[in-house]
Formats: C-alpha cells, sequence, structure tokens
C-alpha cells in the first residue's frame, strides 16, 4: 500500500472509530474545511473550496476568516526548463457570504499572498521521516532556501517575491440552490466564479486576466455525519508571460469530497479531500506537470453560538505538484 494510502486510511480510521462524549449532539454543520489547493503558481487562477450547499436567507449572511500556511520543496530543471518551488507561502483570505434572494446568495474574498524561505524544512523532514510519506527529494537539498519561479525557453512564465506581502486577485462568486435538501435527498447549489485581476502581476500574486469558474456543491447530513462535495471546472486566461514562454493553462477541473463527524454539541472531526488536475502539460516536469491529491484533518470548534474555530492538517497524498504541508486556521461567523 502506498504512502498516500496509508495516510488516508489513517485519517478515515480515525474518524469512524470515533466515539463522541455526547450521546445526541446537535446538528450543527460546521465543515467543510474551506482549504483551498495552495500550490505556488496555482495562486494566481481560482481554486474552488469547499463549501455547504445551504445558503444564508435574505438578508444574512457568513463570513470566514482564514490563515493558510504551506512549505513546499519541489525542483526541477533542464538547460530549457525549469520549475522551482522551495519556500514557505501564507494566504491570508476573507470572505464573505451575503444571502442576497430566495436561494440566491454572493461572495466576496479579498486576499493577501507572502512568501519566505521560512523555517519549517527540519520539522517537515522529521514529519516525513516518522510517518513514511514521501518528501520529494527535500532531505538532499540545504535547509530554508528559496525559490519560486517557473520558466521556459529562456522566458520566465512566473515568479513570486520573497518577503512581500502582495494583493491577490479578486474572486466574485454567485451561487443558486438547486435542490433542497430533505429526506432522502442532498441539498446542492450551483456557483459561478469570476476573478478580477487585482493582484499584483509582476510581484507574483496576479494572472493580469479575468479567469472564470463554474461547478456544484453538494451537501448532506444524517445523524452525527455531514457529508459535502463539490466539482468544479475553471477557464484560465493565460497569462502573458505565460504565452511568452510557451506555457498553456487553459482548463483546470477541481473536485472534493468531505466528512464531518459530531464529536459533541460544541466539536467535530473534518476530513477532506481536494483533487486538482495537472496545471500544464507544456513543461514535462512532475513538479508542475501533476495532479494533487490534499488530503485534510481538522477540528472545529464553537466559540459561541454564531462562530467557530477550524483547525487542520493538509498533506499532497500524490507528493509531486502540491505543498508538502499544510496548516489550516479558519475563524467564521454568521450575522
Amino acid at each position: 500500500m502506498g504512502s498516500g494510502r496509508v495516510f488516508f486510511s489513517l485519517c478515515t480510521g480515525l474518524m469512524v472509530g470515533c466515539a463522541g462524549p455526547t450521546p445526541d449532539p446537535a446538528l450543527r454543520v460546521r465543515g467543510p474545511i474551506a482549504a483551498r489547493v495552495l500550490q505556488p503558481v496555482g495562486v494566481i487562477f481560482p481554486a474552488p473550496r469547499p463549501s455547504r450547499a445551504t445558503l444564508p436567507e435574505t438578508g444574512e449572511g457568513r463570513s470566514l476568516v482564514d490563515l493558510q500556511y504551506s512549505s513546499i520543496y519541489e525542483r526541477n530543471s533542464t538547460f530549457t526548463e525549469a520549475a522551482r518551488f522551495d519556500g514557505e507561502l501564507a494566504r491570508l483570505a476573507a470572505n464573505l457570504l451575503l444571502g442576497v434572494g430566495d436561494g440566491v446568495a454572493f461572495a466576496i474574498e479579498p486576499s493577501l499572498v507572502f512568501a519566505s524561505s521560512g523555517f519549517l524544512d527540519a520539522m517537515v523532514d522529521a514529519f516525513h521521516e516518522l510517518t513514511g510519506l514521501p518528501g520529494g527529494g527535500r532531505e538532499r537539498f540545504p535547509r530554508d532556501q528559496y525559490s519560486m519561479d517557473l520558466s521556459r525557453r529562456g522566458a520566465t512564465a512566473w515568479s513570486l517575491e520573497e518577503d512581500r506581502v502582495l494583493f491577490g486577485d479578486l474572486p466574485i462568486t454567485g451561487m443558486a440552490t438547486v435542490v433542497e435538501e430533505g429526506p432522502g435527498r442532498a441539498g446542492v447549489a450551483a456557483r459561478v466564479t469570476v476573478e478580477l485581476p487585482t493582484g499584483d502581476v509582476s510581484g507574483g500574486s496576479g494572472s493580469g486576466g479575468w479567469d472564470t469558474a463554474a461547478g456544484v456543491v453538494a451537501e448532506k447530513s444524517s445523524g452525527r455525519w455531514t457529508f459535502t462535495g463539490h466539482l468544479d471546472g475553471v477557464y484560465v486566461d493565460a497569462p502573458r508571460a505565460f504565452l511568452e514562454a510557451g506555457v498553456d493553462v487553459g482548463f483546470l477541473m477541481f473536485a472534493g469530497v468531505g466528512a464531518e463527524y459530531r464529536w459533541s454539541d460544541t466539536t467535530s472531526l473534518l476530513l477532506q479531500l481536494q483533487y486538482r488536475s495537472s496545471l500544464t502539460e507544456d513543461v514535462a516536469f512532475e513538479e508542475i506537470a501533476s495532479e494533487i491529491l490534499d488530503v485534510g484533518v481538522g477540528v472545529a470548534h464553537d466559540l459561541t453560538r454564531e462562530s467557530s474555530l477550524v483547525v487542520s492538517f493538509h498533506e499532497d497524498a500524490i507528493a509531486a505538484a502540491g505543498p508538502d504541508f499544510t496548516l489550516y486556521f479558519g475563524l467564521s461567523f454568521g450575522f
């Protein structure tokens, strides 16, 4: 059995084997883990997050302020191509979802991006040695170095400046209820996103184009459990630097499933799986051309009747293009 499967089996076993101290916890949905796939180049393109299918009523809303911090080591190069992703990447975002009509809501999500050489390499090496998860060759390279760039044919398609706080592109999403959740049926909502080019193109946090995404999200609760899923397609307006380097992106596919186990009246255990298709096939390195399978496991705890905190850990089970280690912190509240 591969190390990715071992990791997934451990996460699944942890959730299935849990028996909460509360015999019949209140049905309050705290998930899913709303972490996005935080691959360095992909930070400039839409990455639809896991989401609930149940939308707020007219005039009501849900807010989410979250921080993702990832450590990544993926490097490869030849005389004509280079994909170097070595460093630590943070994304701070605030998502505001507002109900504007019967089964209709809109969301906006400003964000900040920061990258540095970081300090987690030794910790990540120890974690991979302990768990047997693949490290992507990190252990053979000096620790706490920084490289974030993609180049082809002597032209730089993308690079991310070190030690600068940069604005990201601005996604605006419209959601509409397709099927309301009920006995024997899951709730389903459709969503469409337009991402405005507000990011810093020269700094590496923006694409400079108008990217779009469309998909569906689903949600179903039963007893202690709530299950969620999403399927989205993203059309990328390829940045000029990409085209000049002969790198095309075009279409990306995202899919995910999540499970929530209500441990008590105030706490839930969360498991999340997210898939992202290959970013491009024009650079033949797995560090950029491989798919990503993000596995996340976390805990959600109520702070008040209207707010909760989610903390989770994520690992790319394929260990080719995604981060080696991601920590997610999300504070959500309704109004």
